[in-house]
């Protein structure tokens, strides 16, 4: 009796707290008209929720195809489309099993990426949409309440795609030009105007920002005691909010530099209950902070939903994942730090995400492991040299092809 009463009160808290989240979903999710913001919150609820690793939603009319999780080339992606977009029946939710053999080629594929569900979220079938699930990471099969949520989260997010796509046929004015300009400018000047000469590290960096202002930026900020602090951010969104959002948190770090240089995870703590005071989770900065210990050739580093930095130690490939949730989203988060003792010739990749999407003519990404094996294969060279060569390697994979997104990358060194 007692056991049921605690299954029943876990229960209860968790569909409380799911009703907060959709909240705070609702207002993340409208406080910016760009496309990316609205699948970037959309997707992290989802899978934050549920706990699931892969997903993907296609809009067939608005040629809408977006994905977490999984890699597809452009064969997969096309299957995919085709199917979708042929479907005759209506249901509310479909394991991949349940498709007849007509779909053989569809639940061959879907089951290859570990995707098990089907909600339809079709408004008619002009416009056949679809959200895609796959397992939890306990491996448990999703309940009708997480089915219900998500579908719930999904409607939220057709209406904000809908108004993003009205509001870009509408608002092409000089006024939006002055603000992007002036955003970029913003974001330039968040940038350090030179880079720290240490003894026993070397420091190179590439920033590629788009012609429409994003989230990128890394800073350096000021040594003590011959600790350097560098950190590479990327926050949620584009445009003038994103960049004065990205001064506004720029200015916490240095005015914390201070106090808590020596600290990492605490300096986190703090900053992430800042940041979330100017936004009140409506916005998110995902964060990868080092401190550099020049003289005893090591880092102490907290990553805060950053994507993972590779370090490469001779035939060693890693991944630097100690930290925590991303800054901003929550007022109290907890954050892990990790120092490293590093050797001559180590190399630390630092980047945003916008760097493995690149993509070829063909639509297939640079990718993560590409990215490690061009580090494996060039150790020998310096940081300034790595940078040369890795712009050239992307330039010569994506021919021409433009950048969907700007991207940061900083290759430190062990001298």
């Amino acid at each position: 009796m007692d056991r049921s009463i605690a299954d029943l009160t876990k229960e209860l808290k968790q569909s409380k707290f799911r009703f907060g989240s959709i909240y705070e979903f609702s207002d993340s999710l409208y406080s910016s008209f760009e496309i990316d913001n609205i699948f970037r919150v959309y997707f992290s609820t989802i899978m934050g929720q549920l706990g699931i690793t892969k997903l993907f939603f296609f809009d067939g009319k608005n040629d809408i195809f977006k994905k977490r999780g999984f890699r597809n080339d452009k064969e997969e992606k096309k299957t995919i489309r085709d199917n979708l977009q042929t479907i005759k029946e209506s249901f509310l939710v479909k394991h991949i099993s349940e498709f007849s053999d007509e779909k053989a080629e569809l639940k061959e594929l879907l089951d290859k990426k570990n995707i098990c569900y089907i909600i339809d979220l079709s408004l008619t079938k002009q416009r056949p949409i679809y959200l895609a699930l796959g397992k939890k990471f306990n491996k448990i099969e999703l309940t009708k309440e997480e089915i219900e949520y998500a579908f719930f989260l999904s409607k939220f997010t057709i209406t904000a795609l809908d108004n993003s796509f009205m509001v870009k046929k509408i608002v092409e004015s000089k006024q939006i030009e002055r603000e992007l300009n002036i955003a970029k400018d913003i974001q330039l000047s968040l940038l350090p105007q030179k880079l720290p000469e240490l003894e026993n590290f070397e420091i190179s960096v590439i920033y590629k920002p788009l012609k429409e202002v994003g989230g990128d930026y890394y800073d350096i900020l000021k040594s003590k005691d011959g600790k350097t602090p560098l950190l590479v951010a990327d926050v949620e969104g584009k445009g003038l909010s994103a960049a004065l959002l990205g001064a506004s948190s720029q200015s916490i770090f240095h005015s914390m530099n201070e106090f808590y240089t020596d600290k990492p995870s605490k300096f986190i703590e703090k900053a992430n209950s800042l940041i979330y005071g100017l936004q009140k989770g409506g916005r998110f900065i995902t964060l990868f902070w080092t401190l550099i210990d020049d003289k005893n050739k090591s880092i102490s580093y907290v990553n805060a939903g950053h994507v993972e930095p590779i370090f490469v130690s001779k035939n060693k490939i890693s991944r630097l994942s100690k930290g925590g949730f991303l800054t901003g989203f929550i007022d109290d988060g907890t954050y892990e730090e990790e120092t490293i003792k590093l050797k001559t010739g180590d190399i630390i990749a630092i980047f945003t995400d916008g760097a493995p999407e690149v993509e070829s003519p063909e639509g297939e990404e640079y990718g993560e492991e590409k990215i490690a094996e061009f580090i494996k294969k060039n150790q020998k060279l310096s940081a300034t040299k790595l940078s040369e060569k890795f712009q050239k390697d992307i330039d010569k994979f994506s021919k021409g092809t433009a950048y969907k997104d700007d991207f940061t990358f900083l290759f430190l060194k062990v001298k």
